[in-house]
């Protein structure tokens, strides 16, 4: 796969996450509470959601991709994989925006400055480093669905259209 591909799919999905928090913030509902609210006992709320792509992005690029540190550990702590979504977390939705930009410039602008010869470098993952790209597309995408749902699911408990 070459890297203009590899963008637009990451910009696609990219996208799409902004999408539907500009839905969620121009429906006229409490924001905040739309952010915190959760499908059920013990599962992500939509702020936890949309947090976790930018601490996924940012633990896979400088961890991951580049073999060093998380530029934000306290985001990777809190809404990395293996964080446990909680009641106290929920981040406003400036934050959301900010933090989803910051980690997707510097993951972007990564991917853009490769070459082709290194789209096949292995990580330590054992995948390529194109593999891994796409791989992230698709984990925001999936989280994006995540949203979506949990979204409808709100708006159907809540009575509205």
């Amino acid at each position: 796969m070459d890297i203009p591909t590899q963008l637009a799919g990451l910009d696609f999905g990219r996208s799409r996450l902004l999408g539907i928090l500009d839905t969620i913030e121009k429906s006229g509902q409490d924001v905040r509470k739309v952010l915190a609210w959760r499908p059920g006992p013990g599962r992500a709320h939509i702020g936890w959601q949309a947090m976790h792509c930018a601490a996924s992005m940012d633990r896979a690029l400088n961890t991951g991709f580049k073999g060093g540190k998380s530029q934000d550990e306290a985001i990777v702590a809190a809404f990395g994989g293996g964080s446990v979504p909680s009641d106290q977390n929920v981040p406003e939705l400036s934050e959301i925006r900010s933090k989803l930009e910051s980690c997707y410039a510097a993951f972007r602008a990564y991917v853009a400055g490769l070459t082709p010869d290194e789209l096949t470098r292995k990580l330590a993952s054992g995948r390529t480093l194109a593999e891994s790209i796409i791989l992230y597309t698709w984990h925001e995408a999936h989280h994006q669905g995540q949203i979506h749902l949990t979204w409808n699911l709100y708006k159907g408990s809540h009575g509205i259209s």
